[in-house]
């Protein structure tokens, strides 16, 4: 693979000048050959707009501009920074003022909110690209050189800015084209914000040749007409997306047949979830584990296991690719997952190492299975110490997402003055049902020791989630200790 981000378009345009790179929501194509050179005149812009090493913004919705920007401000030399839009104006106005950004880039109505802050705000449709002479001028810009910075999720705490370079971002999408067997024959659907790190799966598929449709929103029904209006053959999708799209084509009979993978990752899936998902759609399943820090996915499961029905291997992360070393650090088997190789992110914005002794420390507790395979148990900051016990918040939560009424479920420890912790199950039940709290505690007492039930239930109509896809647990955890007093 090639060096610089930039360059794998290059490469696929002067093998396949007229395969399709993009498809837009609109429908309309974009070539290889066509994108390259728009990535290259809009670098220029950037360059003839900015300094060297500069952070250039963006806020604005998937689409082929933003496609453009990924590649085009890492070429030009300067730090392309993104900013979630579904966020508050003050949220994204903090995070500007951390890292100063020469220009903010993006779609008129996020900018809109923005205007009196004292940043140069730049719609995508007045940068007038095609203004500038051909062939533009290409800056000088080295592997290990900042690319991407962008936010961690904030399902735990504060979002960290995560610096990543080149030579990490391609590292990542090398392990999981490996990973996951990615063809160049296919149509990748992302619904995925792109400001989250799930789009560096639009460099594992440019990668690799294939078209990207990248959509600015999941929606069930507008999910559905884009598979099968384009033909799309693969996408990404979290827990919450995969239970809204089988409610769908349970209700409307739509079927998929282009469809042949699905990836699915960013939060733990509950097992019938799963086992409905694979009975539904009859594609091959593949999961992967990974976070910001380390630029996309670190482990993966694939379809052939996923077919074994095999509940041990199924409750696993899978296999590590070969450009990656886990460990795993306590006095046990099981403890704090931590990760070395070339896609570990360079550190944190403006100038914290992600690493110690060369290792990232995930903040993830889990172990290695006799196969090798990777079982994540729970977030470090999930683990609910309840009367001197240690509970997994995830374990019970597998508990309850077996009943039939769950559709949703978070478990966090709430304040007690008796047991330091207690456990509190927050659950999103299916409407018109009948179920009760006390129809939860008694399924988790039966699977689980008894310390291990919830001694609070509350139930909500939904569940905050991030960008994506995944339950903000510090935002459950705040709204369960208001809610206990």
């Amino acid at each position: 693979m090639t060096a610089l981000l930039h360059e794998l378009i290059t490469a696929v345009a002067a093998e396949t000048p007229d395969r399709p790179a993009l498809i837009g929501p609109d429908g309309t194509s974009i070539s290889f050959a066509q994108f390259d050179t728009q990535i290259c005149r809009t670098a220029a812009w950037v360059a003839a707009h900015s300094s060297s090493g500069d952070r250039i913004a963006v806020i604005a919705d998937n689409g082929a501009d933003y496609a453009r920007v990924y590649y085009a401000v890492p070429r030009s030399g300067r730090v392309l920074v993104l900013i979630n839009q579904r966020l508050g104006s003050t949220e994204q106005l903090d995070q500007l003022a951390s890292v100063r950004p020469a220009l903010v880039l993006g779609d008129p109505g996020y900018l809109a909110p923005l205007a009196g802050s004292g940043h140069r705000l730049v719609p995508f449709d007045s940068m007038r690209c095609h203004d500038l002479p051909d062939p533009p001028a290409t800056p000088v810009v080295a592997p290990d050189d900042a690319a991407w910075l962008l936010f961690t999720s904030g399902s735990t705490g504060k979002p960290k800015g995560v610096i990543h370079t080149h030579r990490s971002l391609l590292a990542a999408a090398r392990g999981t084209i490996a990973g996951r067997s990615v063809r160049a024959d296919g149509v990748y659907l992302l619904p995925f914000p792109m400001c989250h790190i799930a789009g560096y799966n639009m460099l594992v598929h440019h990668a690799a040749g294939s078209t990207v449709l990248p959509v600015p929103a999941f929606r069930p029904d507008a999910f559905t007409d884009a598979v099968n209006t384009h033909g799309v053959t693969s996408c990404s999708l979290a827990p919450t997306m995969l239970h809204a799209l089988l409610a769908h084509l349970e209700d409307t009979g739509t079927e998929l047949p282009t469809l042949r993978d699905i990836a699915y990752g960013s939060a733990a899936i509950p097992a019938d979830l799963l086992h409905r998902a694979v009975a539904r759609l009859g594609v091959g399943f593949h999961q992967g584990y990974g976070m910001t820090e380390t630029g996309g996915n670190i482990t993966f499961l694939g379809p052939d296991e996923h077919r074994s029905g095999d509940a041990a291997i199924l409750a696993t992360a899978g296999h590590p690719h070969s450009g990656v070393q886990i460990r795993i650090a306590g006095p046990g088997p099981i403890g704090e997952i931590l990760v070395r190789g070339e896609q570990v992110a360079a550190g944190y914005w403006p100038d914290l190492p992600a690493t110690v002794d060369g290792w990232l420390h995930t903040g993830d507790i889990g172990r290695l299975d006799e196969n090798g395979r990777l079982v994540v148990s729970d977030r470090l900051k999930d683990v609910i110490i309840t009367g001197g016990e240690n509970v997994s918040s995830r374990e019970v939560e597998d508990v309850l997402s077996r009943h039939p009424d769950v559709e949703q479920v978070a478990v966090v420890g709430v304040p007690d003055p008796y047991w330091g912790e207690a456990i509190c199950a927050v659950v999103v039940a299916r409407s018109g049902s009948p179920v009760s709290a006390a129809d939860l505690v008694e399924l988790v007492r039966g699977s689980l020791a008894g310390f291990k039930r919830p001694r609070h239930v509350l139930f909500v109509e939904a569940l905050p989630l991030t960008s994506n896809g995944k339950i903000a647990k510090e935002a459950v955890r705040q709204y369960a200790r208001r809610q206990m007093g």
